[in-house]
């Protein structure tokens, strides 16, 4: 269970490894406050608390959590101990527990705070004893969180990476950075902000309805000081119908506030939440970059930023980390379930004593033994937690997240996941060899200290019956164009193919001559990192899309903005160009669509969300956006309606592409998958499975034969669309690759990657026919003779060839 400020959560694992939450009052949140029945000599929780507390507000404490440090708490002229407060919420919920299992559970786990000292866990799990819970285990709320990223998500965690948790909840502001080790997830840094929450957005609406009805002097003073059983209610009626309106603005962009004894209603909209709430979420922003700088963590090493906690739904939380970050933070329809159903799948420490001391850090738990293989068709269970027969109310020492993590498969092999789960699984024990510097034993091929492979590229994924060639990605030595200073986040070649455009958080845009590998110009102009370029049809005018909530048009030869596109809310991630230069396609918190030559907004295509990536179809007739919320939409661009909402992805889509013939639709996703779909009837015709990170982008070749994709796990992959087959895996690149690129003509293949550089690959169609499941093998081309002293080499060109 999460135990929280103003709501408290619990999960319920049942054998078979299903959970579900707990119900209170048909919701799964319970409130957390607790009002004293004085004429009872009882104590309420829930929603009869909050419905006690409108009539009698002097016996009600909305937040005991926050009152953990006070020692008692006076309700109804009443003295409280906290520890009791606390045990009556644990109650409601194990009383719950029992009651839907039929029986106490196995093992409890309750979560906290990541900064809490020793006297506090040591109330919490006094407490859960008062409750009847036994001795529990206790996670930290972060730790809880990455189980979650890792497990229900199952997004990576690389040993050398680290999740950021932003966890806004009602009445504080934690964030914490967490990083995999082999024990499972540690917490290696945390800070809060005790001030910051969502009960001072809801005061943020409170205040600013106040100011819209300023003249109500005496119908305000009743409210913020009541005197009588009415003004009480009209108090309580009030801040709960804020936090309802703050939720509702979440989630669209205008509602409506009754403000009782003024008796008026006032009409709110995002825009004006957002202005109240600035400030604060400015603070919890502020917290998270100072945080990263002094752990000393570069935004390189950070695998993905986890929003949770009720109140970070909040649209402008998630859009601000965004800007300050760079990174498009991970969000959830109900992130106030995160941390309870992501203890599930943690290994818990046992309760500490109360103390004044703090706790001396524990050293890392060892590697979790593998668990033995299975013959039978039962499926491995390694997700849920394990509990020991002799020792109830305890978490029995599992693999917990380090297992969840590795993916241990069922033996013998009978899916691709279980293949590839244990290809990295021997990749963990071959660097663990090497680490640990133990006497070579292995084939030379195979020993990571052994001499390596040379080839740039070699195929991958599916060979035919009997192959002999090798079916990894080897080490590439291409070489590569540089000049931008941080990631480069996307290229797109000129319609004669002639030139090439970059992008990157160095915030510059920068056009490559594509035959002699140098630097023809650099643009200047957006304030922030340039996320997205696209040349117009003809060649002479350029389209960015910028983290300064801008679009911008250039003007290919002299260098300077004709146009700057404002108005979208969030930061610009998408552009396309309609296929007649017309129109231009602008995606961000809502898709719209520009007048190219006026400059003017012609057409609004959907509520806001969040959308990363935009694609017309070459007729011009379609136009489709990646979002967030795990679909691709597809517009009829004249009627502007949508025609299809593309599903089956289960984690935001990053990139689109349209098929030369518009008959087929491919979405990259953060789940490590790509999908391609018949557009005319929304079926998904084919999942790509091979990339073992977030893939980033595709592109198709001019003749639709071939899909480029672009991942996180530094590798570029070429499909045979018609098979769905990988033809060849490109490497080299040292970091994530965000983007890719085919010229018109077909032949080079443009790669933009985190490691500063973009990379060129002279692809010969011969190669990438995919005719008899023929491999493909890349080998290096000659570097073009040096033109000047400062012309730029042109690294990374290869040849595939049929092999």
């Amino acid at each position: 269970m999460d135990f929280g400020t103003s709501s408290t959560v619990a999960m319920l694992a049942a054998p078979d490894g299903r959970a579900r939450p707990l119900l209170f009052d048909a919701s799964p949140l319970l409130p957390s406050g607790v009002f004293a029945d004085r004429a009872a000599g009882l104590l309420l929780t829930g929603a009869d608390a909050e419905r006690a507390a409108a009539a009698h507000p002097a016996g009600f404490e909305a937040n005991p959590k926050r009152r953990i440090d006070d020692g008692t708490i006076w309700l109804a002229e009443r003295e409280i101990t906290v520890t009791d407060a606390i045990a009556e919420v644990l109650t409601r919920v194990s009383d719950e527990a029992r009651r839907v299992a039929r029986r106490p559970p196995d093992t409890v786990v309750i979560t906290h705070p990541a900064g809490w000292s020793r006297t506090r866990l040591g109330i919490l799990a006094t407490a859960a004893e008062r409750a009847g819970l036994g001795s529990c285990g206790l996670v930290p709320e972060p730790v809880a969180a990455a189980a979650y990223f890792a497990t229900v998500l199952d997004h990576d965690l690389p040993f050398d990476r680290h999740l950021v948790v932003y966890d806004l909840g009602a009445g504080t502001c934690d964030v914490s950075i967490v990083r995999r080790t082999h024990g499972g997830p540690q917490v290696v840094a945390t800070a809060g902000l005790d001030d910051v929450g969502g009960l001072d957005l809801d005061a943020a609406v409170v205040s600013h309805a106040r100011s819209l009805t300023a003249t109500a002097t005496d119908a305000w003073g009743r409210l913020d000081w009541p005197q009588t059983p009415a003004d009480q209610r009209a108090r309580h009626l009030l801040w709960r119908d804020a936090r309802t309106v703050k939720e509702q603005l979440s989630r669209h962009t205008t509602a409506d506030l009754h403000i009782p004894l003024v008796d008026t209603v006032i009409h709110l909209t995002r825009d004006e939440l957002e202005t109240a709430a600035r400030p604060h979420l400015d603070r919890t922003v502020n917290l998270t970059t100072r945080i990263l700088r002094d752990a000393g963590i570069p935004r390189e090493r950070i695998t993905g930023i986890l929003l949770v906690g009720g109140s970070s739904r909040v649209p402008l939380a998630a859009s601000l980390l965004h800007r300050a970050l760079r990174i498009a933070p991970t969000t959830l329809d109900h992130p106030e379930l995160v941390v309870a159903e992501g203890a599930l799948h943690t290994t818990a420490n046992e309760p500490t004593p109360p103390a004044t001391a703090p706790p001396v850090p524990a050293e890392p738990a060892p590697p979790p033994a593998a668990p033995p293989p299975t013959t039978d068709d039962t499926p491995h269970q390694t997700d849920q937690p394990t509990t020991t027969g002799n020792t109830p109310g305890k978490v029995k020492p599992d693999p917990g997240v380090a297992a969840a993590l590795l993916r241990w498969p069922r033996w013998p092999p009978r899916t691709r996941r279980d293949k590839a789960a244990i290809g990295g699984t021997i990749a963990l024990v071959l660097a663990v060899v090497a680490a640990t510097n133990l006497p070579s034993f292995l084939p030379t091929d195979l020993d990571p200290s052994g001499p390596q492979p040379q080839a740039t590229a070699t195929p991958s994924g599916d060979s035919p019956p009997n192959s002999t060639a090798p079916t990894g990605p080897r080490t590439s030595n291409a070489r590569s164009l540089t000049g931008h200073t941080s990631m480069v986040a996307s290229v797109a070649f000129s319609p004669d193919g002639r030139t090439l455009a970059s992008t990157g958080m160095d915030e510059t845009v920068r056009l490559w001559d594509v035959a002699a590998g140098n630097t023809t110009a650099e643009f200047l102009g957006h304030s922030e990192s340039v996320y997205d370029v696209v040349f117009g049809p003809d060649g002479k005018t350029l389209a960015t899309a910028g983290f300064d909530d801008v679009a911008r048009l250039w003007d290919v030869n002299t260098g300077k903005t004709t146009a700057n596109l404002t108005g979208h809310d969030r930061i610009v991630t998408g552009v396309a160009f309609s296929p007649d230069g017309k129109t231009l396609a602008t995606a961000s918190d809502t898709v719209r669509l520009w007048d190219v030559t006026t400059h003017k907004v012609v057409a609004t295509l959907t509520d806001p969300t969040w959308f990363h990536s935009l694609a017309f179809s070459r007729d011009g007739k379609s136009l489709a956006a990646a979002s967030i919320d795990e679909t691709v939409l597809v517009w009829d661009v004249a009627t502007r309606k949508v025609t299809a909402t593309l599903t089956g992805h289960t984690d935001t889509v990053r990139s689109v592409a349209f098929s030369p013939d518009g008959k087929t639709l491919a979405g990259a996703s953060d789940g490590k998958t790509v999908r391609l779909w018949n557009v005319a009837t929304g079926q998904t015709i084919v999942t790509l499975t091979a990339h073992t990170d977030t893939v980033n982008g595709v592109a198709f070749s001019p003749d639709g034969k071939t899909l480029a994709t672009a991942s996180s796990d530094h590798t570029v992959r070429l499909w045979n669309v018609a098979t769905g087959q990988t033809i060849v895996t490109l490497t080299g690149h040292t970091d994530t690759v965000n983007g890719v690129a085919f010229s018109p003509d077909g032949n080079t293949l443009a790669t933009a990657s985190s490691d500063h550089t973009v990379r060129l690959w002279r692809v010969t169609p011969d190669a990438i026919d995919g005719q008899g499941g023929q491999r493909a093998r890349a080998a290096p081309m000659p570097a073009p003779a040096p033109r000047s002293s400062s012309t730029i080499g042109l690294s990374g060109v290869v040849g595939v060839t049929r092999g």
